[in-house]
Order: structure tokens, then sequence, then C-alpha cells
């Protein structure tokens, strides 16, 4: 990179935070991280910090943002939409866009505001940061995985390496997203509804019956729409649980507990739309979804 490749932040939360923190110290890569103008006030003076360290980031409100050739985009689902007119000004026809959301329709969201971009699929999977106000914790436990077009998916994952980031392109992306997301259903909705973290749910075999029965929906529905789960998935995903570090919670639990809008439409939600489309039952995920969907 002979010139400063300028990387765009959208959502400086317990996801994006992680790899703009390594970013941010590669002399070629020019970081923004991008908000609202009342968010970049309230960030500007009272600034992020990861495991206690102030993060030297460089705001930018909408108008402010020049050109970007990459975008990280690590806001919530539910305000994905509304989110992506902060960074509209920077976007350009050669600008990609590396989703790193939970869930799997964010590629879609993405897609329809910026038809004409290289939008490419992507997520973090690793132990859970803790996020209280301004502050994050993170064990630098983690692997962004990403896929999409070829070009701009080598462009994306070297601009990450680079940093330091683990970031892969595994072969047969899509599964693997699916992985993800069916451990998502699983964990993440489970210690919402029971309002309990890792600790709790690893020595319940009733919230572990739970989750299991919530990744057994998905993986129905996964298959019915064409993805090639296997058998072990569900087995896979309960040994990640098991041996996840007791001490933290999943970001949906830290929303329940914060009073924050939680991402049950991109889990439940998503199962339970696609299930109706199949014709396939999904009790589980429908009573996670009527109960959380209201908070």
């Amino acid at each position: 990179m002979n010139n400063q490749t300028h990387v765009v932040l959208l959502g400086a939360g317990a996801i994006g935070v992680l790899p703009a923190a390594k970013l941010v110290k590669v002399p070629e890569i020019k970081l923004s991280v991008a908000a609202d103008a009342q968010r970049v006030k309230r960030y500007r003076e009272e600034g992020i910090f990861l495991n206690d360290e102030k993060l030297p980031f460089t705001y930018a409100a909408p108008e402010e943002l020049t050109p970007a050739d990459l975008i990280l985009v690590a806001t919530k689902m539910p305000s994905l939409a509304e989110a992506l007119e902060n960074v509209a000004q920077a976007v350009t026809e050669k600008t990609i866009f590396l989703p790193l959301l939970n869930g799997i329709s964010a590629y879609e969201v993405i897609k329809s505001r910026f038809p004409q971009n290289p939008v490419l699929k992507g997520f973090h999977l690793g132990h859970a940061s803790v996020r209280i106000g301004n502050k994050i914790s993170h064990d630098d436990v983690g692997t962004i995985y990403c896929g999409g077009e070829k070009s701009a998916l080598d462009f994306a994952v070297n601009v990450l390496k680079s940093a330091g980031v683990d970031a892969e392109a595994p072969d047969n992306f899509e599964v693997a997203m699916w992985q993800k997301f069916v451990l998502n259903v699983g964990i993440n909705q489970t210690q919402a509804f029971y309002r309990a973290g890792y600790a709790e749910v690893q020595k319940s075999p009733e919230m572990l019956r739970f989750a299991w029965d919530l990744m057994e929906e998905a993986v129905a529905v996964g298959r019915a729409c064409g993805v090639k789960l296997g058998d072990e998935v569900i087995e896979s995903a309960m040994m990640v649980i098991c041996k996840m570090p007791s001490t933290v919670k999943t970001s949906m639990l830290q929303d329940v507990e914060a009073g924050r809008k939680t991402e049950v439409d991109a889990f439940a939600g998503t199962v339970c739309r696609l299930a109706e489309k199949y014709g396939i039952d999904v009790p589980k995920n429908k009573l996670v979804l009527e109960k959380l969907k209201g908070l």
C-alpha cells in the first residue's frame, strides 16, 4: 500500500472496535470512525476504551467523511439501514463494504442501499466482548471470516491482515456463516430469554436443552434454504458454548440488561420468516420472538 488506505468503521461497539484498535496503529491506513453528529460529539468528549486503553480514533460526522476504500459495518441489525446514511458521503463506486453484524441479513440491507458497490459478507467468531458504556474489554480471541467476490475479498482480507487482525476467507463461506448463525440463535437467545450468562447456562441442563432446540430449528431452516449443514453443527456449537469463559455474557444479554433494543429479529425473526416460507415448525424460536420482540 503506497498511499494510505482509508478504512471507515461504522459501529464502534463491542465488535467493530476490535479490528479498528489494530487498524488505527498502521501508518499506511487512515481510520475514521463514522457516526451521527451527536454521537461523534460524545465520542470526542469521552473517547472509546479497549481494555482500559483510550483508543486514538479520528471521529467523523457524515459531512466530514472523505472517500473510503473499505467500510467495516459493525452496527446492530435494528439500526443498520438508518446508520448506513452516516457513511453515504464516503462511498464511491469502488468502496468495498464488509459487514460484521450478527445474523445473515446484513448483506441484503447494504446491497439494497448501495447496489453498485462490492458488498462482501462477514462475521466475527470468538470470545464475547463486554461493553459497559464507552469501555470495552476483550481477550483478543477471535477471527473475522469473509466471503464474496475475489478481488474485493482479497483486498479486505489483506487490509485486515496488514494490521494483525486474524482474518480468513473460508472456501464455503455460506456454511461457515450459517454455523455462526446457528450458534447465535442458540446461545444469544437462551441467555437473553433466561437473563443468564455463560456461568449459569453451562450449569443448567434446562438452558442447554433450550439452546439445543433453538439451534435444531435453525439447522432445519438452513437446510431448507439449501445450505449444506452437517449433523455435527449443533454438537460443535454446544462445545463452543460449554468452553466459553464463564465470566462473559453474549451481546444480546448485555443489550437486555442495558435496556437496549435486542437483535431478536435478526435471529428468531429470521428463523421464523424462513420457516413460514418452507412450512417448518419452529416453536422455540417463536416463543423467544414473542417474549423479546418488545424489549
